[in-house]
């Protein structure tokens, strides 16, 4: 998404990007140590790389923000719908594939295991979601980032 909207940008893309940008990638980084996270002591490159695949979409957005790109009053509600259509999607590409992307299968983090076992986990990080996204939409809201117009 960041590729595309450094090249074409859309004012809907940009929402949905700063929202799973500020979910996905900020608390990728805040988890540590991060069990899908190359180690840094046998992979530096490797870890050099998931570092920096998480950090340039933040950055990116923080540079179209001080370019002057302000939100629409229902961004939060378009970055949600978008995500439930990911979250179907990954719902989807695990089972095909055997794979766990967001945790739907199965928990790989230690506080998602005091969450209960599988649905109720996956409920709780439901609910975290949106309380991040609400967050986020508060803070914007407070630095006047969304324009009313």
């Amino acid at each position: 998404m960041g590729l595309i909207l450094t090249f074409m940008f859309n004012q809907k893309l940009f929402e949905i990007f700063f929202y799973f940008a500020w979910t996905g990638d900020l608390l990728t980084l805040l988890i540590w140590p991060n069990p899908v996270s190359p180690p840094l002591a046998t992979n530096p490159l490797s870890w050099a790389g998931f570092i920096l695949k998480h950090i340039a979409p933040l950055a990116l957005t923080i540079l179209f923000i001080k370019k002057g790109r302000l939100f629409n009053r229902d961004a939060v509600w378009t970055a949600l719908k978008w995500m439930l259509v990911y979250t179907g999607f990954i719902a989807i590409y695990n089972l095909v594939f055997d794979q766990n992307i967001l945790d739907l299968r199965y928990a790989t983090l230690d506080i998602e295991l005091l969450f209960g076992d599988w649905p109720l986990y996956v409920g709780v990080n439901i609910l975290l979601a949106l309380g991040w996204y609400y967050l986020i939409h508060f803070i914007t809201m407070r630095l006047k980032m969304i324009k009313f117009s």
